[in-house]
């Protein structure tokens, strides 16, 4: 990878950190991306007239990115990443639900289309889809002026139980799995051999432009690293329905691909943990605690679990997910007094560069005192 805006030895130490985490070779310190976004100047530019604009105009998309991007100032293993999407339900979008666009607010809508299922034996997303076009041109155009400057991103994918749910509505979906788990097995058998096809097509955009991969959960790797399981329904189900209709998807995902992270969201989703850590292909599982919930530090006994099944952890303090006041300096000298660091990945936001660099040198004093004792 290569990219102007991160000064050259902190480049290639960090590219080769990011490879280490995923090695089983990382040392020293955690694995810690910090960013202080608007550090730096930057020229710029007007907001189309339209809302929807934001997303759909492929050319202010690609401005707007590298407008923020070169702002940014990446501290520690951090590095400029583009994740182009129409929000978490771009993919029920790509199956034909209408699409309803919020930039401002970051998300997007679906209406459930789905009103029987013996009307769509056989799920699939049509070339000329209107979201599933804009999609792949925003890649196109992301990974051309990403040349020699940033990452482009693996979609959000919000497939499997998730995907299943945006389409046919959670409450029928819950209702289907009860009465007619045979049809809800076979869509998730389709939608495990979409999720393949899908990355495989941004893979074959992607991979050549040689800047590695990514994704929305940040992280690097110069091979297929995707975050896996967006599971958010999982919450409304029992650890057997996960079994029975998550696992295979989920273990299929992980084998797909080279690195894998999973992103478990909050409380409702934990109890699923132990099917998760029978993955073995499962690289890394993203805890998120949820809004007004224990920070990190707080759910040690969890994060050791899941490390001592041999897979890493990543925690996030980022203010979309910490809603409550925090000091990151504690949170970090408990996570590496007590966690495997070789086996952390912790990334949040600073608010300065002063701030972003005394994060990352924190973290490293924490864990020298931590090798000495």
């Amino acid at each position: 990878m290569e990219t102007h805006w991160i000064e050259e030895k902190q480049l290639e130490k960090a590219l080769a950190r990011n490879e280490a985490f995923w090695n089983g070779e990382l040392e020293e310190y955690p694995l810690i991306w910090v960013i202080a976004p608007n550090a730096r100047h930057g020229q710029s530019i007007a907001e189309p007239d339209e809302e929807e604009k934001m997303w759909t105009d492929v050319d202010y998309v690609i401005s707007a990115a590298e407008y923020q991007l070169c702002r940014t100032y990446y501290a520690g293993d951090a590095l400029p990443v583009f994740n182009p999407w129409l929000g978490p339900d771009q993919f029920a979008g790509w199956l034909g639900a209408d699409l309803i666009l919020k930039p401002k607010d970051f998300t997007s809508w679906v209406k459930p289309f789905v009103d029987d299922w013996e009307k769509y034996p056989q799920l699939k997303i049509d070339p000329d889809n209107r979201w599933w076009k804009l999609y792949l041109e925003t890649v196109h155009a992301s990974v051309e002026a990403g040349k020699g400057k940033w990452v482009t991103a693996y979609p959000d994918l919000h497939t499997g139980i998730d995907g299943l749910g945006a389409i046919r509505g959670p409450e029928n979906l819950m209702i289907d799995m009860m009465t007619r788990p045979e049809i809800i097995r076979r869509a998730m058998r389709q939608m495990t051999d979409l999720w393949k096809y899908v990355v495989d097509i941004v893979s074959d955009i992607v991979l050549p432009a040689g800047q590695g991969t990514s994704n929305w959960a940040m992280g690097w790797s110069q091979k297929r690293f995707l975050c896996i399981g967006q599971n958010d329904f999982s919450c409304l189900v029992s650890p057997e329905m996960f079994r029975d209709f998550c696992r295979q998807d989920n273990l299929e995902c992980c084998d797909y691909v080279d690195h894998s992270l999973y992103h478990l969201d909050g409380p409702g989703a934990a109890r699923h943990l132990p099917t998760l850590l029978e993955l073995a292909s499962l690289d890394a599982i993203q805890w998120i605690e949820g809004a007004n919930n224990p920070r990190p530090s707080q759910w040690l006994d969890m994060l050791r679990k899941i490390q001592q099944s041999g897979k890493s952890v990543q925690v996030t303090y980022l203010p979309a997910t910490n809603t409550e006041p925090f000091d990151i300096f504690t949170e970090i000298e408990i996570l590496c007094e007590h966690l495997d660091h070789t086996k952390l990945f912790i990334w949040t936001i600073a608010e300065t560069v002063e701030q972003a660099d005394s994060i990352v040198d924190h973290a490293r004093r924490i864990c020298l005192r931590k090798r000495n004792f």
